[in-house]
């Protein structure tokens, strides 16, 4: 899976961070390893949110894969701990997704199995 990093506001991107979100990222490639198109879009930075004082950090991932689209994005203060919470708002996303297809392929199978055991009537 391809990743493309953006950094925003007073966030320097360096050796450290580029390797943690990768290493974050490489988590999320187990749901896309059939997809050689899969690409990550991971935007991390500064934000001003409301009234709070001092630095807040944003990440936002944006994965485009051959089953949709899907967003994520969290904000705390701390740039680690905003790459974490979207990392893992990203992995439910993706279970979600999983799931869906899952049960919809399921329920189309039992449909036809329905409709092949009162063929025979």
């Amino acid at each position: 899976m391809e990743t493309k990093i953006k950094v925003t506001g007073s966030v320097i991107l360096t050796d450290e961070l580029v390797e943690f979100i990768e290493v974050k990222v490489r988590k999320l490639a187990v749901f896309v390893k059939d997809d050689a198109s899969a690409l990550a879009a991971i935007e991390v930075g500064t934000t001003s949110a409301g009234q709070r004082t001092g630095d807040v950090f944003r990440g936002e991932i944006h994965l485009t894969f051959a089953g949709g689209n899907l967003y994520a994005e969290a904000v705390a203060d701390n740039l680690h701990k905003a790459i974490d919470k979207t990392v893992g708002e990203m992995h439910r996303e993706l279970r979600k997704t999983k799931s869906k297809n899952r049960d919809l392929m399921r329920r189309g199978a039992a449909q036809v199995k329905d409709f092949f055991r009162n063929f025979g009537k």
